[in-house]
């Protein structure tokens, strides 16, 4: 997208006449605000009032998204074309939860198909592993599950695990660990029996060092508790079967994917194998349903609802200049949601060339934070109230939860939201603390609220936001699926790894680097 482009500069000017226009005003001027701006997506309900959009804005920045070709590229990317050009690639995260009665494409029944024969075996798995009939090297009944990976790997499946625990398996113990820290596998791995244990390894490219590293130890912890054949314990999923096959898994235990699905992206696939053994599959299954709602309305209707949240956060970021989002959900459950969201928006957003490798004259992503409800209040919502900065903030609430605060928490919820757009004045003449207590409002903030937090509904929200991430993405003419920063970042640490291993430091760094790992060696060395 050029910002030279007529549509762009047409929405430069709207913003130019309308950025004084506070939420008050907007509100005082349309007393049919919120009917306009409440939408259905799916069982969510979206409400963008208190964001500072009017129809015009909404009207302007459709008109941007349809220059772009974003409804274009969701479905070429529905199709199964190339769409992340940087590493010529199709993105087939949409292919893992439709239906395999949606493909009419030989060539894409076929990918379908052996997603579909992948999912089933992870379905048998989890059947032998409830029924009991899954056994250890020893004989003993596998009633653990300890789940190694990172990033993508880790972090969608994690969340939907703790999102999901009411749907959980009592019996089954299941455990996470994703760090090199030892810690985070010791605590993972303390009080199971490793005859009863399964580990699973995910890792897309199954030479991830941090992966491959703490999978080693957890293979010598098997073997030094009893398991001396480890290998009919390990399960892998992974794009690159030869690699895992190479590390010691079972042809038999390796449950693949496409590579053209990205970690961020990947919640649908077997990297979830940990999550499905959790909830079952017919929960697992319902998720991938509550996806493919939003795959769908993605694809059938043209000013659809995430497209239209990618925009405002196109609106926000790019043309208000803000720099930062935060995602609150009003549920302990789902306490992990703006971790996995990090992932996926900084990660597809954060960058500073377009698709042709040109550099961006807008501003391009923000920096995502978050936490529970209530426990947010308490921590960062003070500079969302009163810092110089109008944060957008997204207020994530449910009818029902497992318990009887659900009311309580709603409460919270629609009090911080009113609280944001329209503030507070104090009625205190002549007091010397009246500036402090003053809330000027004007905060711009969205509200999703669902019936309850379903397996359906995570999947539904988890795919909002994934297009709500690419629609921003194509508007901004950047390429959402790479992450160069990340391969680079990573090709980095080896090298200095293996430098920290010889006697001498590379001449050519920079002295801070040199410095850093001098003084590292220098303790590492030093007797305890």
């Amino acid at each position: 997208m050029s910002s030279n482009s007529d549509n762009w500069q047409e929405l430069l000017r709207h913003y130019e006449a309308t950025v004084n226009l506070s939420l008050h005003k907007r509100f005082d001027a349309d007393p049919e605000r919120a009917k306009k701006f409440g939408f259905e997506c799916g069982d969510l309900w979206i409400d963008i009032a208190k964001q500072k959009v009017d129809a015009e804005t909404i009207d302007l920045l459709f008109a941007l998204a349809e220059e772009s070709g974003v409804n274009d590229f969701f479905h070429s990317m529905s199709s199964g074309n190339i769409v992340n050009l940087s590493e010529n690639q199709p993105a087939l995260h949409t292919f893992l939860r439709r239906p395999l009665s949606h493909e009419n494409n030989k060539e894409l029944r076929s990918v379908s198909e052996n997603i579909n024969e992948t999912f089933n075996r992870m379905s048998e798995l989890e059947e032998k592993i409830k029924n009991k009939q899954l056994f250890g090297f020893s004989g003993k009944p596998i009633n653990s599950v300890v789940n190694l990976g990172i990033g993508g790997s880790h972090l969608g499946p994690f969340m939907a695990f703790e999102a999901l625990r009411d749907y959980a398996n009592p019996e089954i113990e299941m455990r996470w660990s994703s760090g090199l820290d030892t810690a985070d596998l010791d605590d993972a791995l303390q009080g199971l029996d490793p005859e009863s244990t399964i580990i699973i390894i995910c890792s897309k490219t199954f030479n991830t060092s941090e992966t491959i590293s703490v999978a080693s130890r957890a293979l010598n912890w098997l073997s030094s508790g009893g398991v001396s054949n480890t290998v009919s314990q390990v399960f892998a999923a992974t794009s690159s079967p030869k690699n895992a096959l190479s590390f010691g898994v079972l042809q038999e235990n390796i449950f693949p994917f496409s590579e053209s699905i990205g970690g961020r992206f990947s919640l649908a696939s077997p990297v979830a194998l940990g999550l499905m053994i959790s909830i079952g599959s017919k929960s697992f299954k319902e998720m991938l349903n509550g996806m493919d709602v939003i795959d769908q309305h993605v694809l059938e209707v043209p000013r659809n609802i995430p497209m239209l949240l990618g925009l405002i956060d196109v609106w926000n970021n790019s043309i208000f200049g803000i720099n930062s989002l935060a995602i609150v959900p009003y549920s302990y459950r789902l306490r992990y949601l703006p971790a996995h969201l990090q992932q996926l928006m900084m990660e597809s957003l954060g960058k500073s060339v377009s698709t042709e490798g040109e550099p961006l004259k807008i501003k391009s992503g923000v920096a995502v934070l978050g936490a529970s409800g209530t426990d947010a209040q308490h921590s960062f919502f003070q500079m969302l109230h009163q810092g110089t900065e109008a944060i957008p903030v997204d207020l994530i609430g449910f009818a029902h939860l497992s318990d009887e605060t659900s009311q309580e928490l709603i409460a919270n919820l629609i009090a911080q939201a009113e609280t944001l757009a329209f503030g507070q004045d104090v009625d205190e003449i002549g007091n010397p603390l009246l500036p402090h207590k003053i809330l000027s409002g004007d905060k711009p903030s969205t509200v999703i609220l669902a019936p309850s937090l379903s397996p359906s509904i995570l999947g539904q929200l988890v795919a909002l936001y994934e297009h709500r991430t690419v629609s921003a993405a194509v508007t901004l003419g950047i390429n959402p699926f790479d992450q160069w920063g990340v391969e680079f970042g990573k090709q980095s640490a080896i090298e200095i790894a293996n430098e920290l291993a010889t006697p001498e430091i590379v001449s050519n760094r920079d002295s801070s680097t040199k410095a850093l790992m001098a003084r590292y060696r220098h303790w590492r060395d030093a007797t305890p």
